[in-house]
């Protein structure tokens, strides 16, 4: 047996079959016990971070007042299928806010 396999064999290692492989002994296991159920707190979350913007609800006024970019054709990955969009340019808000869109064509 080579000098490693003799210190594991003194430190209470174990022969196993075949190739004088050793393994040391390892303690029962032992379940922790049990704690239940966690009590109630309170949470002190963090206060949410102060956000930019007008603070509005984006209400649109009319969906007949859109406007668009001229139409687009856009064909599946494979080729298949063909559709027409219509990208969106601008969105008219409530309060006289509007919403524009930027360019789609690359």
């Amino acid at each position: 047996m080579g000098d490693i396999s003799k210190a594991l064999m003194r430190i209470g290692a174990r022969e196993l079959a075949g190739g004088g492989m050793t393994q040391g002994s390892r303690p029962p296991f032992e379940p922790k016990p049990v704690q239940g159920a966690k009590p109630p707190a309170i949470g002190r979350g963090r206060t949410p971070a102060a956000s930019g913007g007008s603070g509005d609800v984006l209400v649109e006024t009319s969906f007949a007042s859109r406007t668009y970019w001229p139409d687009e054709t856009v064909t599946s990955t494979d080729g298949a299928f063909t559709w027409i969009v219509k990208p969106i340019r601008r969105v008219s808000l409530q309060g006289g806010n509007w919403i524009d869109f930027a360019d789609p064509t690359p």
